[in-house]
């Protein structure tokens, strides 16, 4: 027996369709696109109030292959002096078993929204977009805090981010001459090594087999792991340097403590989040979220930085922090930049829905 009683009764109306880009679309717009200055409009736009942020969707559970798995929910916008600008939502999924079956660790799509219908425009894939999004706001905190002319860097984690890390930094650090890649798989750390410096054979790629030996001499060292504890002691940081805790769970709670200064992207979220060490420190009362004498604290959020409110000072002996906990806003506002490159340029496919 057929279901015909829903065939008559919908209303006919006007058509509607989607714009969808795949990963090779998404580069494709990416190219023309100058992802830091659209990142840190945003950031600028975010301290400034231009923005509308909810809170983060957070589902996680264990797969049948006892691997740590989850899903979370962005939803935002960014609202350009008033007018129009971007609304969308990031829904980026990650098993940490990914790796293991030859899937990227991470992935999903980026919704962009109609702001006057509140219909879904386009869809796009969002792994690339993510991992460029992290990647820009990594070059800025380190313009931003002030270490543009580093010399060495330390990337502990040799994955998609890394790949994309680097790629973005080494355009924009001209004086970057000496690179150390340190990964628990010595195989991925070492064959990323070669690749590199066959691009780049003005630069030095080395292996080191830990994370210790990789920061001994790095003037800024960057995380880009999937680990749930933290690891990193204060021995190993190298005094003026500067630590991006990119995958927020390497740095144990002595250095998070002992930072000189600590730059995050927004405090509320990271008050909002103890399942983060920062933020769980915070809420132990162990860092204050504003600037205090009596206890470690937050410095500076990445807009007051960039806004001129604070300004960032490189210790001779103590060491800088940036915990960037990832605003969906940022990913919004690439989405807004990336359909208007392919609304401009006809890049995608257009799918219908009514």
């Amino acid at each position: 027996m057929e279901n015909l009683w829903l065939a008559d009764v919908l209303a006919r109306p006007a058509p509607e369709s989607v714009r969808f880009l795949s990963r090779t679309d998404v580069v494709e717009c990416l190219a023309g696109i100058d992802v830091v200055a659209a990142v840190k409009d945003a950031l600028v736009s975010h301290h400034s109030g231009r923005t509308i942020l909810p809170g983060e969707a957070y589902l996680s559970w264990t797969n049948r292959h006892g691997a740590y798995s989850r899903s979370i929910g962005m939803p935002g916008a960014v609202l350009e002096n008033g007018t129009e600008g971007a609304y969308g939502m990031k829904i980026i999924n990650a098993s940490v078993s990914n790796p293991e079956f030859g899937l990227e660790r991470a992935g999903g799509l980026g919704l962009c929204f109609d702001s006057r219908t509140a219909r879904v425009t386009a869809v796009m894939e969002v792994g690339v977009l993510s991992a460029v999004r992290t990647a820009a706001v990594t070059a800025i905190a380190v313009e931003a805090a002030g270490y543009r002319a580093t010399r060495s860097l330390a990337v502990v984690g040799c994955g998609t981010q890394a790949r994309v890390h680097l790629a973005l930094l080494l355009t924009r650090c001209p004086e970057l001459s000496r690179i150390t890649l340190c990964d628990v798989r010595g195989p991925v750390a070492e064959s990323l090594a070669v690749e590199l410096a066959a691009r780049h054979p003005g630069v030095s790629f080395s292996v080191a087999a830990t994370p210790a030996e990789a920061m001994a001499d790095a003037e800024t060292a960057l995380f880009l792991t999937t680990v749930a504890e933290g690891y990193v002691q204060p021995g190993w940081v190298r005094p003026g340097s500067l630590l991006v805790n990119v995958s927020l769970g390497d740095l144990t709670d002595e250095v998070l403590t002992g930072a000189s200064a600590l730059f995050v992207d927004d405090v509320q979220l990271i008050v909002e989040n103890p399942r983060r060490p920062l933020g769980r420190l915070v809420n132990e009362g162990r860092i204050a979220p504003k600037v205090r004498e009596d206890r470690p604290s937050i410095t500076a959020t990445l807009g007051e930085l960039l806004a001129g409110d604070t300004v960032a000072e490189r210790p001779d002996t103590g060491y800088v922090v940036v915990n960037p906990f990832g605003l969906g806003i940022l990913d919004v506002a690439l989405f807004g930049a990336v359909l208007r490159r392919a609304s401009g340029a006809d890049i995608g496919q257009a799918l219908e829905l009514v």
